[in-house]
């Protein structure tokens, strides 16, 4: 994803944010955190901690990476509306966003109360790069299990308005 001078700062570190792998594993086998992947205005932390009733001065874009899941495409149910996802027939296709670690369980629900109704939680596969430990700026990638939330009625289209990429988005 491109950075924009305006970006407010803890967006523009989620975005550089690239763990290590040790972290990552760690972030992975915290019991009760299960990652989650957002896309659209959760992205952005400060909207992230307003719905999730965190605190403001919480640091949670150091638990965040940029990541990409294959496979759905980016829509909107209205024009302007909310971005939403829908599985693609082209596996090429992709979503960029974020994955959140370290979430507990009143903060994904929190989540799941914000996206529920016309979106449906959904277990998929995305992936990371990370820092290879130890052996300074080399990176790797990684594949992580997360919950997203896409459009809950495959079968019905209808109304979706197909998004290109991020860039679509009016606040980047």
């Amino acid at each position: 994803m491109d950075y924009k001078p305006w970006y407010p700062s803890d967006y523009t570190q989620a975005l550089s944010n690239i763990l290590t792998e040790d972290q990552t594993t760690t972030l992975l086998t915290q019991p009760g955190t299960s990652p989650r992947f957002v896309y659209g205005t959760l992205m952005l932390p400060t909207v992230l901690k307003y719905f999730t009733d965190m605190p403001q001065t919480t640091p949670i874009s150091r638990n965040m990476t940029q990541a990409t899941l294959f496979g759905y495409q980016l829509y909107r149910f209205s024009n302007p509306g909310t971005p939403v996802i829908a599985p693609s027939p082209d596996p090429q296709a992709a979503v960029e966003g974020l994955l959140i670690f370290g979430l507990n369980e009143q903060q994904r629900n929190a989540i799941y109360e914000l996206e529920a109704g016309l979106m449906k939680l959904v277990s998929v596969q995305v992936d990371i790069q990370q820092r290879v430990t130890g052996e300074g700026g080399l990176c790797s990638m990684r594949a992580v299990e997360a919950g997203v939330f896409c459009w809950a009625d495959e079968r019905t289209m209808e109304g979706l308005i197909p998004i290109d990429g991020p860039s679509k988005y009016s606040w980047t």
